[in-house]
């Protein structure tokens, strides 16, 4: 198994695994019942996300990329097409009805 990713938390762990899930690579989270230990030791030295075939590893760093890419991006604010709520910029899904269709960048308001 080979380690592509150290996160800072748990939180941030699991959303890199289910990014690398959904684009189809099997992974786990390492340390996850070690968490009680950071402080004593720092997150790096006991969080991982790692995946089992060494052979999608390029694919795997590539979406970990894309994912550290899109969460720095600042995203304007939205209006769901089935409610018509405002929605803040950073979900992507609509708090007032679920739907979770956000629309293109060329028609949200």
């Amino acid at each position: 198994m080979t380690i592509v990713y150290r996160p800072a938390n748990l939180v941030e762990a699991q959303l890199v695994a289910d990014e690398l899930e959904e684009a189809g690579i099997s992974c786990e989270i390492t340390g996850q019942f070690l968490a009680g230990a950071i402080g004593e030791l720092p997150p790096t030295d006991v969080l991982g996300v790692r995946i089992q075939d060494k052979g999608l590893v390029s694919k795997a760093l590539s979406v970990v990329a894309d994912w550290e890419a899109n969460r720095r991006r600042v995203r304007s604010d939205w209006c769901c097409q089935q409610c018509g709520e405002q929605v803040g910029g950073a979900f992507g899904a609509c708090w007032q009805c679920g739907t979770a269709e956000r629309p293109p960048p060329s028609s949200m308001q």
